[in-house]
């Protein structure tokens, strides 16, 4: 696909089909490229200022509001573009969500990488293919138009790392082509760019050989040579004296070849780069010790040891040793005596069986003597296992790979640890493509299973093998996309799964470790804590927190980037669930659900208590036995709990309704659902809410339906689904007025005042926000009293009865204040705000605008920070102050964006729109109404939109 992201020239995004360099100032294109070359990444503010204003340059005094202003400018030009793209602010930080494909950037990447890939396979004509398409998207200088230290920075390192290597594997494959005129005029060009460039002088010696032209190599070497003397940078010239000489007096004999080789191979830059490390001495001896691989199953830890022992092959004059210790099969792994005699075996001397192994061991020990191998010892069981062997090893560099952490063979100088993840994204779509070979995958397809497997080489491999196959049967069988890659590579005459793979690992472990591992293959989410893995094993905390050690040790299990957090690989996972289905019988596995239902139910009640006191959480369920919820000391605590948990808070609830486990399913969107309000998480508080509606119908829950209807019908209203909105609040009236429910009649006409004021229908709503006072005094409900009586004050200031208003929102505040509401005071505050702005009492209306917004943050309360930014900024409009206005509305409409809040950000761009009118910059205004129209037509809200509309000239 085209880029529709250009960092590899100017920064640009392609609008109208063609990539536009000029679509912004300076500025804002500078913050869009710092976002692009960290693809996927968060970007703090800090960083973002330091990116975009140089040193040497005068910073605004307002450098977040600034940033802001960009961003919405940014915002407005990504839906211009043929990708799903977004940009969210959040504390101090942005993120830019989109396909990373989308980008110049990861496209030159990826097809680097292929490039590199078929080079190291000996094709140097796909190699030379991939290498020009990624080179043909370059557009000049990487970030051409920016001067921060930060970009010149990143663009120094990106020229040396990665622009100089593509064009060193695309030059290099024309030689192998036999196309060494055609490099050499390249080279002419590359090398007026980076004429300083390391590479590119060994790369044009090794030109000027292939082309059987030695005199002007030697030239060419002398003059190089003497500015490297006068640089004074003597080690580079003995480099590229090395260099010269090998090419000089080339070997007669290739080097020596591995007992197994990689064909195929992607990716492990850092990886290589720590192997590299190892081999490295300073006297030039060979070298020394013992470098561990560690990883889960399928990771690509041997493929990874092989790759580079053939790279370093001629660093080991004794050659390679290659022996698999059989640590993860269904036959007994290696005996120390075995090992002893395949490493004999490699070297060429034949093992005398009838030798005790201490004379065997012994013959090992005397020809390691004199010769220095690289020693790999693949798929090790245990350190003991390795233990037993080491000692004979000491004159070898050995690299051992093993999925269990091997931690007793010792830290220290001569012994190293390099944990080894999966593949990134833009590798694990390069081995794919190698694996595939011929065969073309579907762009829809081959996401799919970039996705499914996870970054694991393994699980890739399977894959391409099974092309055909795996899009059969995704068609026709009724597996899940992730249970089918499981199971491919099962025929008649092989098993090559991944399942099989990773049971054998599973296998392994003790009884205890075995539980546990299925006990996990039913918790909702890839991520835990130790007190969720409890829960779902039933022990006590000593028990599951050396029983999580075990599986982490065996890399079936990964800890988190967060202390006392663990996660699983999605496959791995899924090997657990299906294990635990086989394995379990049903009762116990419908208690292990109801433990983890339990636990997750438990705690979000006790944090939603401890976040938002004198809020009820809905009613609870009878403690299950062996869970032990988490405890909040404090609402810091808590809210960092909802945080952290957002993910497996949905995914438990989504667990639970189609287990069919209904009773947790309504009552945790009941406790989780405020918390997702109040941080703006609507769309996921819509799902929730749902959920509670169908399955509290399922639970013949009738109350409970119609409560979580009302919870729905708000949902509904901020989420600008008026329709929606008024369809499941009239359903929950109607149960409440059947049922005589005082509180529920009170909070639904609450709600349906609000809708009916939203529309613009205010006599109406102040009619039935008065009924609903009436039930909420009726029914001693001070919540329900204050928050009536702040939306029938701005009810009643709509109406143009100000000094009701006014007494009603004063009795609110007093309400909140006693009632401890900080989220009601803050939007009580706003509305007082407002009603001194209609009166034309502006310094009282920005005080009272400046105190709720103070108190609006200091709660939290995204949606009500977005309406108090408005009511302040109506203010500052109101009295002239244009530029205070536009800030403080351009911060509303991001935040309004980011929580997705159509009402109030349909408002705050329709009120950006008259301020930039006020200051001239009609086509701005237009552009705001504009925006401000579209969704005000998408919530169906005609009214506001043909009053949006009218601003706008007649065409």
């Amino acid at each position: 696909m085209e880029a529709a992201f250009g960092v590899l020239g100017s920064t640009a995004l392609r609008i109208d089909g063609a990539l536009a360099a000029r679509w912004a100032p300076a500025k804002p294109r500078a913050m869009l490229a710092a976002l692009l070359v960290a693809p996927g990444a968060t970007v703090s503010t800090a960083a973002l200022v330091r990116w975009v204003w140089g040193d040497d340059e005068r910073k605004p005094g307002n450098t977040t509001a600034t940033l802001d202003v960009y961003a919405t400018r940014i915002r407005g030009l990504l839906k211009r573009l043929p990708v799903r793209a977004s940009l969210r602010g959040d504390r101090g930080s942005y993120h830019l969500d989109t396909e990373p494909s989308a980008i110049d950037l990861v496209q030159f990447r990826e097809l680097s990488a292929a490039a590199r890939l078929h080079s190291g396979r000996g094709d140097p004509a796909r190699a030379a293919r991939h290498a020009e398409s990624a080179l043909r998207l370059s557009r000049g200088k990487p970030l051409a138009d920016l001067r921060s230290p930060d970009a010149l920075a990143w663009r120094a390192r990106f020229e040396r790392a990665e622009l100089i290597p593509a064009h060193s594997t695309h030059l290099t494959a024309l030689v192998e082509l036999g196309r060494a005129d055609e490099a050499l005029a390249l080279l002419e060009v590359v090398q007026a760019e980076y004429h300083d460039s390391l590479a590119l002088h060994k790369l044009r010696l090794t030109v000027l050989h292939a082309l059987h032209r030695p005199e002007e190599a030697n030239e060419y070497y002398l003059a190089v040579r003497r500015s490297l003397d006068a640089d004074g940078d003597p080690e580079t010239a003995d480099h590229l004296l090395r260099h010269h000489e090998s090419l000089v007096h080339a070997l007669p004999h290739p080097p020596k070849r591995s007992r197994r080789d990689t064909t195929e191979f992607v990716g492990r830059g850092g990886e290589l780069a720590l192997l590299d490390a190892a081999a490295l001495t300073e006297d030039g001896t060979p070298p020394r010790g013992v470098v561990v691989l560690e990883g889960m199953p399928g990771v690509g830890k041997t493929a990874l040891a092989v790759h580079w022992g053939r790279r370093v092959r001629g660093l080991f004059p004794g050659g390679d040793l290659f022996v698999d210790l059989a640590g993860h099969r269904t036959h007994p792994a290696a005996s120390p005596a075995a090992i002893v005699d395949e490493l004999l075996a490699g070297l060429g001397e034949e093992p005398n069986s009838s030798a005790t192994p201490v004379v065997r061991a012994a013959a090992l020990r005397r020809v390691l003597a004199t010769r220095h191998p690289l020693v790999l010892l693949d798929n090790a069981h245990s350190a003991a296992q390795v233990k037993a062997v080491l000692p004979l090893l000491t004159e070898c560099l050995v690299v051992v790979t093993s999925r269990h952490s091997l931690t007793e063979l010792g830290a220290g100088p001569t012994t190293r640890f390099v944990h080894i993840g999966p593949l990134a994204p833009a590798e694990s779509g390069a081995l794919l493509d190698v694996r595939v070979g011929g065969a073309e995958a579907h762009p829809d397809l081959r996401a799919e299973v970039i996705r499914l497997c996870g970054g694991l080489p393994l699980a890739i491999a399977v894959v391409g093998r099974n092309i055909a196959e795996y899009r059969l049967r995704r068609r026709q069988s009724g597996l899940s996309p992730r249970r089918l890659l499981l199971e491919l590579g099962i025929d008649a005459d092989s098993d090559t799964s991944p399942q099989t793979l990773f049971t054998w690992s599973y296998r392994a472990l003790p009884p205890q470790a075995r539980d546990l591992f299925r006990a996990l293959g039913l918790h909702p989410g890839s991520e835990f804590t130790a007190a969720a893995a409890r829960a779902c094993w039933g022990r006590t905390e000593a028990e599951t927190a050396g029983t999580l050690s075990t599986l982490v040790d065996a890399n079936l299990v990964d800890r988190g980037t967060t202390p006392g957090r663990f996660r699983f690989h999605d496959l791995i996972r899924e090997c657990a669930h299906h294990l635990t289905h086989n394995e379990d019988t049903p009762d116990h596995r419908d208690a292990t659900e109801r433990r983890i239902l339990a636990y997750y139910l438990g705690s979000a009640i006790a944090a939603h208590d401890a976040l938002y006191p004198g809020h009820s959480s809905g009613p609870p369920l009878p403690p299950e036995p062996l869970v032990v919820p988490h405890r909040f000391p404090d609402a810091e605590s808590a809210r960092g709990w909802f945080a952290a948990e957002h993910v497996n808070l949905m995914a438990t609830t989504v667990f639970a309704a189609r287990a069919g486990h209904h009773a947790y399913a309504w009552r945790l969107p009941h406790a989780v659902s405020r918390y997702l309000r109040r941080s703006g998480h609507h769309e996921d508080c819509r799902i929730a809410r749902e959920i509670a509606v169908d399955s509290a119908r399922a639970d013949g829950e009738p109350e409970a339906e119609a409560s979580s209807l009302a919870d729905l019908g708000l949902t509904y209203l901020t989420l600008g689904r008026f329709a929606d909105a008024e369809r499941s609040l009239l359903g929950a009236l109607a149960f409440a007025d059947a049922t005589g429910t005082a509180r529920g009649q009170g909070v639904i006409r609450y709600q349906l005042g609000k809708l009916a004021a939203q529309l613009g229908d205010t006599e109406r709503a102040v009619r039935l926000l008065e009924e609903s006072l009436v039930f909420a005094e009726r029914g001693q409900d001070e919540q329900g009293k204050r928050w009536t009586l702040h939306a029938l004050g701005d009810a009643l200031l709509s109406a143009g009865r100000h000094n009701e208003a006014l007494t009603a929102l004063r009795e609110a505040e007093r309400l909140a204040v006693a009632g401890g509401d900080e989220s009601a005071r803050a939007s009580v505050l706003a509305g007082i705000c407002a009603v001194w702005r209609a009166r034309g009492r502006f310094p009282e209306a920005a005080a009272y605008g400046e105190a709720a917004l103070r108190t609006a943050e200091a709660a939290r309360d995204a949606v009500i920070v977005v309406t108090t930014l408005a009511a302040l900024a109506e203010v500052e409009h109101a009295r002239g102050a244009l530029a205070t206005a536009e800030a403080l509305t351009r911060r509303a409409v991001a935040l309004a964006d980011r929580v997705h809040h159509l009402p109030e950000h349909a408002k705050a761009l329709d009120l950006l729109g008259d301020i930039l009118a006020g200051q001239g910059r009609t086509p701005q205004a237009h552009t705001a109404w504009r925006d401000a129209a579209a969704l005000y037509a998408l919530m169906g809200d005609s009214t506001h939109q043909h009053e949006v509309l009218a601003k706008l000239p007649r065409t």
